[in-house]
């Protein structure tokens, strides 16, 4: 366990004393699971606690805990903040908001919470070690030093303050007192692979490579994951020109990271090496993907595709290339020569008039249009910052694979289950409802086929003997949804509204039946309409269908739009509302659908997670995330997997 979270697992023991402990057994279940590192499980407990003392300071400390191991630090600092309004006087919070302040790169407010802590606690040695690492990524190398021998004179335990400073020492090229530290680490932990990567960077800018990959080679025989270890031993491999070997490590790591841009760029570099273009074009294809603002992969898959013969698509990467840099001159001089190909003369002169404009203001390279084609090898991309593996069998939930899609829309249902799998919405007293408390699921599968059949056989019966009721056909409507039977379905629930015009659960199934029947009929036509992450304003080709088709996503909205005016406080009609428009493209309507769905229930999970999503697809990062947050804190885990791809850099 890295040694800042055994520093704060330790301090769970301790702030009991120091808040002075609540009441109840939600808070002790949940430090269980935070000394197990059971970071859901101790949420669920915590958000329990916290309705039943909302003013206790522990309770937050606790939950920014649980949100910091889940990588939540916007979470994390709220709760904090949350803390430190109610109780302002302990060290500890301070520091560990300065340490989720410092991941969320807010440096000032960063040291700003460690003088606080250090005011308070100045004889405290794991505060003067958090502090130098924020320190560190700010580039303040010799106060990273000087905090380092602070925590180490007032006895801080443990290699990392050890590898933290020879980090540092690294930094400056102090290579000799670098490796001091790191044998001093080795002796403390000699179990700790990373004090044997962060050696084997020592040993690479030295030169010393194969000492470099000894160290490499040692860390991953401790941990046969290690994607950091593996990584930068491809990289020495690369520097002793044995490409094949570094392939392979490249592809572990891959493996072992499917989400890691940094392993595919680097492995492109080398199959280009190896002249293997097509693979090369395919990796700078998922770093695209997965780092959309990356211009190098555009511009290097532009080069290889012109390579290739495929001008249209180099044609089609220099157009992003030059979209994201506009000042890129070789990027311009290229979109001339593959205009040139194209037989795009007019569009290929204005392209070198406009290169040439550049060279001349670019006085620092006067002769970059004559520049031979970059050395690929040197473009390989060193590591900073984390580098943690995914999909693992000891890997952190946020850290595992996620297929991002909206939460689906809610529909009625009328039969008993477990109470987790329901939603309830009080309707007490209110007009145009069969019953006082809806029941509302959006999962499927919670009643088999057999009850169904049999449940509209008996509604059938009734219709046929006591008369048609609306109740009767909605009750049979409701069976024949959930058999998937949509017609039949439509059919009853247009008897009911036909009968009774402000029967609001009919209007609402039917926009429900009606959106199902959709996909039906557009699966016909292998027709898919997902969300895709990281393109703008993905918006359907044929978002209504045809207009002769009877239902067309307008209806469905249509059929919304008469439950809102008949209730607008059913915060389950704005949520699917706003699921619709979503799917039609009407991001800004899907927003305002699911804003106002929240301002009726605020607990509502699904609708901070959908709509966290299309913030973040509309590159609306920070309120999206903020959105993210709160659905993980209300249960929705795969907020966190979506958040560390796409809320931290």
């Amino acid at each position: 366990m890295p040694f800042h979270l055994r520093f704060l697992l330790c301090l769970l023991l301790l702030q009991s004393f120091a808040f002075g402990q609540p009441n109840g057994g939600f808070r002790q279940t949940a430090v269980d699971h935070l000394r197990k590192g059971e970071y859901i499980e101790a949420l669920e407990y915590l958000n329990l606690a916290i309705q039943q003392e909302p003013a206790v300071p522990e309770l937050y400390f606790l939950r920014g805990y649980a949100k910091y191991g889940l990588d939540d630090f916007i979470g994390a600092e709220q709760d904090y903040s949350h803390s430190i309004d109610l109780s302002p006087y302990l060290p500890d919070v301070y520091t560990n908001r300065a340490i989720v302040r410092s991941q969320l790169q807010n440096y000032r407010g960063s040291l700003d919470d460690f003088d606080k802590a250090l005011e308070m606690d100045g004889t405290n040695g794991e505060i003067w070690f958090h502090r130098a690492r924020t320190n560190l990524i700010l580039k303040k190398t010799y106060s990273c030093i000087v905090d380092c021998n602070k925590a180490i004179q007032l006895h801080c335990q443990g290699e990392s303050v050890y590898i933290l400073r020879a980090s540092a020492e690294q930094e400056i090229k102090r290579f000799t007192e670098a490796i001091e530290d790191l044998d001093m680490a080795r002796k403390i932990n000699p179990k700790n692979g990373y004090v044997f990567s962060q050696r084997g960077l020592v040993w690479t800018e030295m030169n010393q490579i194969d000492s470099a990959m000894t160290d490499f080679t040692r860390a991953i025989a401790l941990d046969s994951t290690n994607t950091f270890a593996l990584f930068n031993r491809a990289l020495a491999l690369l520097k002793k020109n044995d490409r094949v070997t570094a392939l392979k490590d490249l592809n572990t790591v891959i493996r072992l990271s499917p989400y890691n841009s940094y392993a595919y760029y680097n492995r492109a570099i080398v199959l280009i090496g190896l002249d293997e273009k097509r693979g090369a074009i395919r990796d700078f294809t998922i770093v695209s993907k997965l780092d959309p603002k990356n211009i190098t992969s555009y511009y290097y898959r532009s080069k290889l595709k012109s390579d290739l013969g495929d001008y249209d698509g180099a044609l089609e990467d220099l157009n992003k290339t030059i979209a994201l840099l506009p000042d890129y001159t070789e990027a311009w001089y290229d979109r001339y020569e593959v205009k040139l190909k194209l037989k795009d003369t007019k569009g290929a002169q204005s392209d070198y008039r406009q290169a040439l404009e550049l060279t001349r203001k670019n006085r620092l390279d006067p002769d970059s249009l004559k520049a031979d084609r970059k050395d690929y090898l040197k473009s390989l991309v060193k590591l900073s910052g984390d580098f943690e593996e995914m999909n693992t069998m000891n890997s952190k939930l946020q850290n595992q694979s996620v297929d991002i899609q909206l939460k689906p829309l809610f529909n009625l249902f009328l039969w008993k289950v477990d109470f987790d799998k329901v939603r309830l919405c009080d309707v007490y007293k209110k007009e145009h409802y069969y019953t006082n408390i809806l029941t509302l699921t959006n999962e499927t599968g919670l009643i088999n086929d057999s009850l169904l059949r049999a449940e509209v056989t008996r509604q059938t019966q009734c219709i046929d003997s006591s008369g048609a009721t609306p109740e009767l056909y909605f009750r049979r409507a409701i069976s024949y949804f959930q058999l998937r039977m949509y017609d039949h379905a439509l059919e009853d629930l247009n008897h009911v509204v036909a009968i009774d015009s402000g029967y609001i659960a009919a209007w609402f199934s039917r926009a429900n039946a009606r959106y199902e029947l959709i996909q039906v009929i557009n699966s016909r036509e292998d027709y898919q309409q997902d969300l895709i992450m990281g393109k703008t304003d993905p918006r359907p080709q044929n978002p209504g269908l045809s207009a002769n088709l009877e239902h067309t996503y307008e209806a469905v909205i249509h059929d919304l739009d008469k439950v809102l005016t008949l209730d607008p406080e059913f915060s389950f009609a704005w949520y699917n509302r706003g699921y619709i428009n979503s799917r039609m493209g009407n991001y800004r309507d899907a927003i305002d659908d699911f804003s106002k769905a929240i301002a009726l229930r605020n607990d509502f999970a699904e609708a901070f997670y959908n709509r966290g999503l299309i913030s973040i697809l509309l590159s609306e990062n920070h309120p999206g995330c903020l959105d993210l947050s709160r659905a993980g804190e209300l249960g929705i885990t795969d907020a966190y997997k979506v958040m560390k791809r796409y809320c931290y850099k």
